[in-house]
């Protein structure tokens, strides 16, 4: 058996779209930022054990870029970047995916429906517009709000778990 087996298990059951970012949780969870082929449209958040096998998943925003885990493996945060297309035709907004996967126990299955997320955008930004270019944060999308215009795209937990840093492409 190939010493890879477990990821190569795992690139198959994601069919989904493409895997950005692989994190591993202090208890064993392994999570997956999945993008849809239509980068435009809300990805997964994937889950899996050790072995490869499909624990859950949970809605994303656009394009998730990258999952990291909370020190305590009691959340999953992912960063969505929410990228446009190439025309600007459709411009999701960015947006961050929080996900309570403290329930999870990798030894009961009946634990893994108990994961949740919740999708935190940037739209109360949008009235803030003027303001924010003036203090040097460049909007500039054909026509895009500022929550359109944010683009997550790294995640970074403060050491006691109280505060996520959100890297704005």
């Amino acid at each position: 058996m190939s010493p890879y087996r477990p990821f190569e298990a795992l690139l198959s059951v994601i069919a989904e779209g493409e895997p950005n970012s692989v994190a591993v949780s202090s208890k064993g969870l392994v999570g997956v930022a999945v993008a849809r082929d239509n980068k435009q449209e809300p990805g997964l958040a994937m889950f899996f054990d050790a072995d490869g096998n499909t624990v859950g998943q949970v809605a994303a925003g656009a394009l998730p870029d990258m999952i990291a885990f909370t020190h305590d493996g009691n959340k999953a945060i992912v960063a969505n970047e929410g990228e446009p297309s190439d025309d600007y035709s459709v411009d999701p907004e960015g947006s961050v995916t929080v996900i309570d996967v403290s329930a999870v126990d990798l030894a009961d299955s009946a634990t893994f429906s108990t994961m949740t997320g919740t999708q935190v955008g940037f739209g109360d930004f949008n009235a803030q517009e003027a303001a924010l270019k003036t203090a040097g944060v460049r909007i500039f999308g054909p026509g895009a709000t500022v929550a359109q215009d944010l683009e997550p795209e790294y995640v970074a937990v403060s050491a006691e778990n109280a505060i996520a840093t959100i890297v704005l492409q």
